[in-house]
């Protein structure tokens, strides 16, 4: 890390690192986007959670702790899943802010820097700031999560998880340790889970500057397991169910997301049965509800090619159950 005089009496923040089955090469890439922050208070924790047949696992360990001499290196004996592993290195964590980074993305290196100046009030649980995600297979990068919501958020963050990646918050430990840790029950989402917890309870404050790199790759993530991408939503559909059943646009969110996944885990039979739920939830979404129902038909995005015989499709669906009672009232839509 560089170094400054003038830091020594500033806060230490914990960087904690989880890796599975991860390149030597990656996984080092992300230790040194730690160890080039221009913020010196800090301390590494890397928590090895690779399966024991992973042939290159200690190459890994080899290749992290020669980065640094000064690195907490922790291995699983079985792998227990990222969640886990990160409530592991939170267990081993003395900062009195802690960042996790996940091994395949990196830090900008003002990235702690700049975040902690976000903490300019006490109450203030977490920074987060937009993400530059880089497309590896098509080499282009685009900025995401660019939605400047500070204070209290939970309403907004219920209907997207606008702060993101794991890897892209700065935390006030104090205030983790009031809600708890990540939550082992999920399969996915947990992070999300963590963000609403926080969000639920305490202010966050959001910096325009995008100061994470979070590639995006074939390798796989669980953001791409549809299975248990739909057990974690559901999961979460049903811990905020009383935030979310009160709001239908909330709930037509976080319903209508899942669709997709509905059709690749379950057939158009079920992906259609939710889709019918979130029209009558809010059938005046009628440009969302036929993307949706060309994807359930056709499999991809047709909707340019097929929007007038679809919308025509649609409304005579939504007057069918509005014709039964099915819909309340709501202001009519041309499907001219």
């Amino acid at each position: 890390m560089n170094t400054d005089n003038n830091q020594n009496d500033k806060k230490l923040v914990s960087a904690i690192i989880t890796t599975h089955d991860r390149k030597p090469e990656t996984v080092l890439r992300a230790v040194n986007s730690v160890l080039n922050q221009t913020y010196s208070n800090m301390e590494i924790i890397v928590v090895d959670d690779s399966s024991p047949s992973f042939t290159r696992r200690f190459d890994v360990k080899q290749s992290v702790c020669g980065a640094s001499d000064n690195i907490i290196y922790i291995v699983n004996e079985f792998s227990l899943g990222a969640c886990a592993s990160r409530n592991k290195g939170l267990s081993s964590a003395s900062g009195y802010y802690v960042a996790f980074l996940d091994d395949d993305d990196e830090w900008l290196p003002n990235k702690i820097e700049e975040q902690l100046k976000g903490f300019s009030d006490d109450s203030i649980a977490l920074v987060y700031n937009p993400i530059i995600v880089v497309d590896e297979e098509n080499c282009c990068e685009r900025i995401i999560n660019t939605e400047s919501e500070s204070g209290y958020i939970f309403r907004k963050l219920l209907k997207s998880n606008i702060i993101g990646s794991t890897s892209n918050p700065l935390i006030k430990k104090s205030c983790l340790e009031t809600i708890g840790n990540f939550d082992l029950q999920f399969e996915s989402c947990q992070d999300y889970d963590l963000w609403l917890r926080l969000a639920l309870r305490f202010p966050v404050q959001y910096i325009e500057l995008p100061l994470l790199r979070y590639h995006n790759h074939s390798d796989i993530r669980i953001s791409l397991d549809s299975e248990k991408l739909i057990s974690g939503h559901e999961r979460l559909n049903l811990k905020y169910a009383d935030y979310i059943n009160n709001d239908n646009d909330t709930w037509y969110i976080s319903h209508s997301f899942l669709i997709p996944h509905y059709l690749k885990k379950y057939g158009r039979k079920k992906a259609f049965a939710l889709w019918i739920s979130c029209v009558k939830k809010r059938p005046v979404k009628l440009f969302r509800n036929i993307d949706l129902l060309n994807y359930i038909v056709f499999g991809f995005n047709s909707y340019k090619v097929l929007r007038k015989p679809l919308a025509r499709l649609y409304c005579g669906i939504r007057d069918k159950y509005r014709t039964i009672g099915k819909f309340r009232h709501t202001r009519e839509i041309s499907c001219r």
